[in-house]
């Protein structure tokens, strides 16, 4: 049994839980990208909204970065739903899957933008030459 009283084991467990969470962000990661590389539109979606519901708490101004998160969100169910054969991979139309792309790459990269903005990447102990 932990003994909280003791200040070494609250580092350790602050420590751990750390670890525990880059842990799970970087499987989302790897999940995000297999999914784009596959062009797996619905699950590339799916696996952004994961990531979304584990790192909204870092986003700086909350209100804001959800608002614009969702009006992305919306874009793209409105567009998926216009264009269901072009979601599913039922289609191949250039332009349709450009546009489902477009924005499925703009929520991934609103996403990585609020990490970098939460130094999550970890910019705040760079190593020189790395």
């Amino acid at each position: 049994m932990l003994d909280y009283s003791n200040p070494q084991t609250n580092t350790d467990l602050a420590y751990d839980l750390r670890q525990i969470y880059a842990k799970i962000v970087g499987e989302h990661l790897l999940d995000i990208a297999k999914f784009r590389k596959s062009n797996d539109y619905y699950y590339w979606y799916k696996s952004l909204e994961d990531l979304h519901t584990i790192i909204k708490h870092k986003f700086k101004n909350q209100k804001k970065d959800e608002e614009d998160y969702e009006s992305i969100k919306k874009k793209i169910a409105d567009l998926s739903n216009k264009n269901i054969l072009a979601w599913s991979g039922q289609s191949n139309n250039p332009k349709e899957r450009g546009d489902i792309e477009e924005l499925l790459r703009r929520l991934e990269e609103f996403l990585y933008c609020k990490m970098s903005d939460a130094k999550m990447f970890g910019e705040g102990g760079r190593i020189a030459g790395l």
